[in-house]
């Protein structure tokens, strides 16, 4: 074996956690996910926060209306431009589809989908209004819709939000523990209080890949599996 055939298997080795499991050896990759470790003790999240993993959780609702094109991606879009008249509509429709879904759950969002629908119909009319016309109404509604997010001016002292209140965990077993996701809370929240360190979220985000975007956005009622070491 030659010395860098070597020194990269020392190195895969080292990147790697063995678990036995009867029979059969589990890999568990124990790296941090690429740019996205953060340093520092913090406890909680902050809504105007950068770092990715400080993502506070968040209602359903507010997660579905994420989804809505930004204004900076609307003052790019050309309605005139059949691609991007069908892409705006299908975001749209996206959206509506799933506050739909939500809806059935909690009954909430009957105005919203409305909203979202009549500018469906305002995008599809090719008689009464002008493309200028149109986008001017359908950045004005999304606009009002969309969840509002806090700004911080240059210079202004920024405080990060602390949790309030302990973890609601739902069941404990010998090598994980099963969590209720309540507000104010970030996968570095539980990182923080599992590991004592805030930089290991990613070990949450592995293990609850089927419930957590890549955004790390959590949703409050959710159930989380937290790994234990």
């Amino acid at each position: 074996m030659s010395k860098t055939s070597l020194i990269l298997s020392l190195f895969l080795m080292a990147s790697t956690t063995q678990i036995w499991a009867e029979d059969e050896i589990v890999i568990v990759d124990e790296t941090p996910l690429s740019g996205m470790v953060h340093k520092g003790a913090i406890v909680g999240c902050s809504e105007h926060s950068k770092k990715k993993e400080l993502s506070c959780s968040k209602e359903p609702k507010d997660i579905i209306l994420s989804q809505l094109p930004t204004s900076k991606q609307l003052s790019q879009t050309n309605l005139d431009d059949d691609n991007d008249l069908n892409e705006i509509k299908s975001k749209l429709t996206s959206v509506i589809k799933e506050l739909t879904k939500l809806k059935k759950e909690q009954k909430s969002n009957q105005n919203t989908i409305k909203e979202l629908q009549a500018l469906v119909k305002v995008l599809s009319d090719k008689k009464i209004e002008s493309s200028a016309q149109k986008m001017k109404k359908v950045t004005k509604t999304i606009a009002k819709i969309k969840p509002k997010v806090i700004k911080h001016k240059k210079g202004e002292k920024i405080t990060t939000t602390l949790i309030r209140k302990k973890i609601k965990e739902i069941e404990r077993f010998d090598d994980h523990v099963i969590i209720e996701v309540q507000n104010n809370e970030s996968l570095s929240t539980y990182a923080q209080a599992y590991y004592n360190d805030n930089t290991k979220y990613y070990r949450i985000y592995r293990a609850n890949r089927d419930k957590i975007g890549k955004k790390l956005q959590i949703i409050i009622g959710e159930h989380l599996t937290i790994p234990l070491k």
